[in-house]
């Protein structure tokens, strides 16, 4: 295989590097139209084909393409407890971040809108899930921890990869944490024994992609930091 010396321009560049420098999350514009079989079991597929640690695949999806139990569950989100405050909390203090304001409501409208929802359970393989981080002994914790970040990280590379299928289906999508909120009630409708992480809702709109909020500067040493070779 050839070495490239530079990179690509924006016109010879591999398809899966400019689907990932284009994707953007898309809550508008759905028009309901049902997204078929065969298109959403090879997003799926292509979750499932996600890397993780020890070869654990710490998650299991749940998909939902029916109207009325979006609606439920997108009810559910809405009117639970706290929407209005459920933002990023200080873990030190426990309050909640100042620079945060919540979209709960926001995300129950996408869940009405959609045409199919992709709930994703961590199935706590290293750390026995949030519970068991909760009642682990001091000496456990930090292993426990660890692990549960490598839950997430191999949960995280199942999401991007169901996300850069979509779109390369001509499928939109958006990925919600905040329907946490409303764990309790979205477990005992899926059977979810796990923690649930948060949804993938996925549908056809013809919403032009908005503009990219974060920086693609790989010298802002804020994000980045180059350790290279002194010679």
């Amino acid at each position: 295989m050839a070495r490239p010396d530079l990179p690509p321009d924006d016109e010879g560049r591999p398809r899966v590097i400019a689907a990932m420098l284009a994707r953007r999350s898309i809550r508008e514009g759905f028009d309901r139209q049902p997204i078929p079989g065969p298109v959403m079991r090879e997003i799926v597929r292509c979750g499932l084909a996600a890397p993780s640690s020890k070869n654990a695949q710490p998650w299991r999806m749940h998909i939902v393409t029916d109207r009325a139990t979006l609606g439920s569950l997108a009810d559910a989100v809405e009117h639970a407890e706290g929407v209005d405050e459920y933002v990023p909390h200080d873990p030190a203090t426990g309050r909640p971040w100042a620079a945060y304001v919540s979209t709960v409501r926001e995300s129950a409208q996408v869940l009405r809108e959609v045409a199919a929802a992709i709930f994703i359970e961590n199935r706590g393989l290293f750390s026995n899930g949030r519970a068991g981080l909760i009642s682990a002994t001091r000496p456990a914790l930090a292993g426990s921890l660890v692990g549960f970040g490598l839950e997430m990280i191999g949960i995280g590379a199942a999401v991007e990869n169901m996300w850069l299928a979509a779109e390369a289906l001509g499928v939109r999508v958006a990925f919600m944490g905040d329907v946490v909120i409303a764990e309790d009630d979205i477990c005992r409708v899926l059977g979810i024994g796990g923690d649930l992480v948060g949804v993938l809702a996925l549908g056809f709109s013809d919403m032009p992609p908005p503009p990219r909020r974060q920086s693609l500067d790989e010298q802002d040493a804020e994000h980045v930091v180059w350790h290279e070779s002194a010679s």
